[in-house]
């Protein structure tokens, strides 16, 4: 299994201020949210290995045959795993998975970006209120909080957004 690893194309800035200047902090921009220190100091190389090796378990996983309940229904993924996809998609990052078809469940191929952008904006906003910069790396290893969905949203999220995805003519 080999997966490409991008950085997407920067957005231009918008402003968060609202009309009377006061600040509106948005708990799903990604760039609010605190990550713990041994998350947020991991070096790109170690980040694409750490992602590398979590493609590499979902697809163990063999989550293709399930359907979005049966991957909702359990919580078997780590708070500190998902820490580490979020920081993937907080670095603009993107992924390429050859045959993604016999990848992902079929039912991921419905959405597009905009409706898997607003989940992965729901699971950024559950982060903000349950996940502290201080936590430790064991901490966060004991707290299964987030589903196979969770992590199916942003992996494919990932896919789609790389670069080579259009070329391909997945789209």
């Amino acid at each position: 299994m080999s997966c490409n690893i991008a950085r997407r194309a920067k957005k231009l800035f918008r402003s968060r201020r609202l009309k009377k200047g006061v600040y509106h902090y948005d708990k799903t921009d990604p760039n609010n949210l605190k990550l713990p220190l041994n998350i947020d100091n991991i070096g790109d190389d170690t980040m694409h290995n750490v992602i590398s090796k979590m493609v590499e378990k979902y697809q163990s996983l063999n989550y293709k045959n399930f359907d979005r309940e049966q991957l909702d229904k359990y919580k078997e993924w780590d708070d500190l795993q998902l820490l580490l996809l979020i920081k993937f998609y907080k670095n603009e990052w993107s992924i390429d998975i050859e045959n993604e078809k016999d990848f992902f469940p079929k039912f991921i191929f419905t959405y597009n970006p905009k409706p898997l952008k607003a989940k992965i904006d729901s699971i950024i906003s559950y982060c903000y209120d349950h996940i502290n910069e201080n936590d430790t790396k064991e901490e966060l290893e004991k707290s299964f909080s987030w589903s196979a969905l969770d992590v199916t949203y942003l992996l494919h999220y990932f896919v789609i957004t790389h670069p080579e995805y259009e070329e391909n003519g997945s789209i």
